[in-house]
């Protein structure tokens, strides 16, 4: 059987050891320092081969990349929310990079300066805030229906590694990628993030609190683990 094909890139460092990190579909390896060419080789061999399973394991996630289209050329591109709203979000060339509410999405005017990770960053934030009422409104009738814990606020923004969080202030932050997929997922991570409030870890006295409030959340859970989001 040939070996996949893995898209990989080597950055040398000052560090004491090489690593390798999965950024989007590519593999970035981050050699050590000191090393001949052959150490090189062979620790670039190395990390590739540990790092094949975890990439076949992402290419088998539905990728959540909204912003595909506009980042690869288009002018133009619509996105359906999971409730069926529709979005359109157009961009023009611009001094620089600025936004405006349309009745039916953004118009975008992109500088001439502004890096593709930039325009991505820029689009999720127009996209959360687009829906932070609904979902702070959301989070707030959840809360109250369930678990009933004192929070102090609701953010609506796009993070690559982590679907929700809780500070110890009892911030909310839930990732705009929620938006995309069956609500189901977006009210099992709101369920998470609130039971924080009473258990700051994962042990299994969270869990309990977790499932007293949503008795079928692992199911929720588990198939969230088939989805991934771009990295910016």
């Amino acid at each position: 059987m040939a070996s996949p094909h893995i898209v990989h890139r080597v950055v040398h460092t000052r560090n004491k050891h090489s690593r390798a990190v999965l950024k989007g579909d590519t593999v970035i390896i981050r050699l050590a320092r000191n090393l001949s060419r052959t150490e090189e080789q062979d620790h670039i061999r190395d990390l590739l081969r540990r790092m094949t399973r975890i990439v076949l394991e992402e290419r088998t996630k539905v990728l959540i990349n909204p912003f595909g289209p506009l980042l690869h050329g288009a002018q133009r591109c619509t996105v359906e929310l999971a409730t069926g709203k529709k979005l359109l979000f157009t961009l023009e060339a611009g001094k620089r990079t600025t936004a405006r509410r349309t009745k039916d999405g953004w118009r975008i005017s992109v500088g001439p300066v502004c890096r593709r990770a930039t325009l991505h960053r820029f689009l999720w934030k127009l996209l959360g805030t687009s829906e932070q009422e609904r979902i702070t409104r959301l989070v707030d009738a959840v809360n109250d229906r369930t678990l009933g814990v004192r929070i102090r606020g609701v953010k609506l923004r796009f993070a690559s590694s982590q679907w929700g969080s809780c500070s110890s202030k009892g911030i909310i932050m839930l990732n705009a990628g929620l938006l995309l997929i069956p609500e189901r997922y977006l009210r099992y991570i709101i369920i998470h993030e609130l039971s924080h409030r009473i258990r700051a870890d994962h042990s299994a006295a969270f869990w309990r609190v977790v499932e007293g409030a949503m008795p079928k959340y692992d199911a929720a859970r588990k198939e969230l683990m088939e989805y991934r989001l771009p990295t910016l």
